[in-house]
Order: structure tokens, then sequence, then C-alpha cells
């Protein structure tokens, strides 16, 4: 709800770390589509040219995930401020972000850490 990401599967999920927040899985068939364009060395395509089945799995044991989810009505910019950013911190580990997806998690970084202050 608070990504508003049209066609994102969500998992919540007791993970094995707690300092885990989240992390995104690809499907079977994605991984090995990607693969294969790697080892065909298909220059010039985009890999999100081929639509990815992507799932988004949240700790349901990590801080971030649990005020999240509890505030979701209450404090909605925050909540929406916090699922953007684990969201984005999921993508990085698993692929490099578009230009403006870079530009919006270094603006939102920038504002957390101003908030900390």
């Amino acid at each position: 709800e608070a990504l508003a990401h049209e066609g994102l599967k969500v998992q919540l999920e007791n993970l094995k770390s707690d300092d885990l927040a989240s992390m995104i899985i690809l499907s079977e068939e994605s991984r090995r589509m990607q693969d294969m364009m790697k080892m065909y060395g298909m220059a010039g395509m985009d890999p999100s040219m081929m639509p990815s089945e992507e799932v988004l799995v949240l700790n349901r044991k990590h801080p971030l995930v649990k005020y999240t989810i509890e505030h979701l009505e209450s404090d909605v910019d925050a909540s929406k401020l916090i699922a953007e950013q684990v969201y984005d911190l999921a993508l990085l580990s698993h692929k490099t972000l578009d230009g403006d997806r870079m530009k919006a998690f270094i603006q939102r970084s920038n504002e957390i850490m101003k908030k900390m202050i």
C-alpha cells in the first residue's frame, strides 16, 4: 500500500537475520532469461524490456518493517518514506537503479539523514 506499486508481489516473513529489512526474489524463469541474455551477449537489449516476476520479501522482525506496518494509517508520510527506502535498498542489492529511481533514492536518503539530526 505504501509503495503504490501495482503488480508488485509482497510477502511478509520472519527471516533468519534480524538485520535484513527486505530482499527481492526473482522468479526462476526471469532469472534464467536474464542469465541467457548475459551469456549470449544480447547487446543493445535492455533487461528491463523483459517482464520479470519480482517478489519483495519483508522481514516481519525488522524494526523498520514493524514500524511501517503499525503506522501505515497514523503516520502515512513516514510509512511511505520508509517503505520506498526499504524497497529501493532491496532493489539495489539485486540490480542497479535507473536514473530517476537513483535520484529519488539519493534525495530520500538525504531527507532521512536531515530528520536524524
